[in-house]
């Protein structure tokens, strides 16, 4: 009935009957799974949030409504009826569509969000300015995927609750799960509001059989039968307006709900429950997280389209598969923000229960939690993507770092990270880590030395960090014994030097044997400390640096202080990621070329050292 990619806004919703509105909604979810399983995406929340997303745009239409989506992966429905579903053949390739909302891709786009919790925060700033007399109408925030229990959205509620003369509109899309199952009392409250089936169905009844003032009136008494269905509700405790629990996979009750909350005097929030993967089987029963984000999959028996190979690892695996190796010290304990799917500590989890603890989105509750640990006689290893351990960086720096405290911090997509975009790439831990005094730094060159790496620096009494990339490889035969904190040179020569680290080092040794290049090759696996002894073996020598990471605060940058400092006169070449670059979203080839980190422009430094 309706050709999505003709669509250009969402103003057509205001024609359509609800008949035409639960249509359009079941033809928007065959066109998500139908999209995601060739692009692959985030496939469960957009499932999940369509009669919300519909419903959101049928009732608040007005061009200077600004929406607000936490976390910006549930935004492709917006994107479809925002004029943007002929692009999903593109999602997330380079130089096409965003998987997150994106300022430079429509005028729609209003707040861009990688990270959790941060949309009512964003609205409190969307307020002042429409106080200060900015083109702004309604605003709305739409929190989802376990957001709300993030110590940045109870900032932004406690802020916005002050607002008397507008009135926000924050929709709490409930699915029960973040990437997996959420954890915390924030969780259990929610479970209680939903399960509060008499007052619900109260409620729902006087909204659709009684007009506006009556069901008004009934909202202002609400508390009193509250006190007696539901005991709390610590929206209404800060003074915000609660609607809900409603069911945000009805099209009809979402927009009757909406029409309540835009016509609110204070702020409010829209308590909608829906149906993670709704429309797909094998995301509904999903309860793992297994398709919160997926790559190319086969629609019919939902199996992804990747064929592994024999003993072929993600990273991540196989760095889940080493810690049971050194899981018989009963002292060791996995912390990780809402990560275990992602890191790969389910079936750890499953096989050391009181070792494994995943604290839902709180990156800095996580820091500060191990760090506690460490100062009680146990050895945390603490699991984090690159990007997200960026929140975290005054807990880390003063509750680790300053007390040099043995804990293991696991960095998963360190690197430049494909699909996903600017706000996901891991390309600044280095400089953070750096910048951190005590703080051991390493990467391995493949899956063995990353094992070697792992069991060494989780047995030593220092802050250590161990990085390792959005990949998968063959797993070698032999394994790397590392015992101490030098250098590896894999290619010896008296002549000028490359240095490197990660899967990168054994690219640049292919190109250079491949080439017949008279050049030493080495693998600096530990970033920090430096090899001294090694850099003052090579000195007077000219060296090529090539790493994965911003130009500023690098091991580039370590070379170049060392250098200055002892006098070693080499002359330091940087190949790295330009400091005013923010990634894009594409394949990692790509990207690399964009920033002349391909082989073909490293071959030609390469080159350029050997004269």
């Amino acid at each position: 009935m309706f050709n999505l990619e003709e669509i250009k806004d969402p103003k057509f919703l205001k024609t359509l009957s609800m008949k035409e509105l639960k249509i359009l909604c079941k033809e928007i979810r065959e066109f998500l799974i139908e999209h995601i399983s060739k692009t692959g995406g985030h496939l469960s929340s957009n499932l999940g949030d369509v009669e919300l997303t519909v419903a959101l745009l049928y009732v608040f239409n007005d061009d200077a409504d600004k929406f607000i989506f936490d976390v910006g992966h549930q935004s492709y429905t917006y994107k479809i009826l925002t004029g943007r579903a002929k692009d999903f053949s593109t999602l997330r390739k380079y130089d096409g569509l965003s998987g997150f909302i994106n300022y430079d891709e429509s005028s729609y786009d209003h707040f861009e969000s990688g990270h959790s919790s941060t949309s009512i925060s964003a609205l409190s700033g969307f307020l002042i300015a429409k106080e200060k007399g900015e083109n702004i109408h309604d605003t709305i925030a739409i929190i989802g995927d376990a957001s709300i229990s993030n110590g940045e959205a109870f900032e932004g509620l406690n802020f916005i609750s002050t607002f008397k003369n507008e009135h926000p509109v924050i929709i709490l899309n409930d699915n029960k799960m973040g990437i997996s199952k959420t954890v915390g009392a924030t969780s259990a409250i929610f479970d209680v509001m939903r399960r509060s089936k008499v007052y619900h169905g109260l409620k729902a009844a006087l909204c659709f059989i009684f007009p506006k003032p009556i069901t008004h009136w009934f909202h202002q008494v609400k508390r009193g039968m509250k006190a007696f269905f539901q005991h709390d509700n610590y929206f209404e405790d800060m003074n915000l307006d609660y609607y809900g629990p409603y069911d945000g996979n009805n099209i009809r009750e979402c927009i009757k709900v909406l029409e309540r909350a835009k016509e609110a005097k204070t702020p409010s929030v829209v308590h909608l429950y829906t149906k993670k993967g709704l429309g797909y089987k094998f995301s509904e029963e999903d309860e793992i997280g297994k398709y919160h984000g997926v790559g190319p999959f086969d629609i019919e028996t939902g199996k992804e389209l990747k064929v592994w190979k024999e003993n072929e690892f993600s990273y991540s695996e196989h760095v889940a598969r080493t810690l049971k190796d050194i899981k018989c010290n009963k002292n060791k304990i996995c912390v990780t923000p809402a990560m275990i799917i992602g890191s790969r500590l389910k079936d750890l989890q499953k096989e050391f229960p009181h070792s494994i603890y995943d604290v839902g989105i709180a990156e800095e509750h996580a820091a500060t939690m191990c760090a506690s640990l460490a100062l009680n006689n146990q050895k945390p290893i603490l699991f984090m993507y690159s990007t997200f351990a960026q929140r975290a960086y005054d807990q880390i720096l003063n509750d680790i770092s300053r007390r040099k405290l043995p804990v293991t911090i696991c960095i998963d997509r360190a690197g430049i990270v494909p699909g996903d975009g600017s706000t996901h790439q891991g390309i600044y831990d280095v400089a953070m880590f750096l910048s951190m005094p005590n703080m051991i730094i390493c990467q391995g060159k493949n899956l063995r030395e990353t094992e070697g790496l792992l069991k060494y620096i989780a047995n030593i009494n220092y802050p250590s960090v161990i990085r390792f990339p959005k990949r998968t490889e063959i797993l070698g035969q032999d394994l790397v014994e590392i015992n101490d904190m030098k250098w590896e040179i894999l290619k010896k020569s008296n002549k000028n030097a490359v240095i490197s680290y990660s899967d990168d080092i054994l690219n640049i040794l292919d190109l250079v044997e491949k080439n017949n290049l008279d050049l030493e090759v080495t693998n600096a696996r530990f970033i920090n400390p430096l090899d001294e002894e090694y850099l003052e073996s090579i000195k007077g020598r000219k060296v090529l640096v090539y790493e994965q990471v911003c130009q500023n605060g690098g091991l580039y940058s370590q070379i170049c202080s060392l250098n200055e400092k002892k006098n070693l006169n080499l002359t330091i070449i940087q190949m790295a990621i330009p400091q005013s670059a923010f990634v894009p979203h594409g394949d990692i080839e790509n990207i690399k070329k964009l920033y002349r980190l391909d082989d073909e422009s490293l071959l030609k430094e390469l080159k350029k050292l050997c004269d």
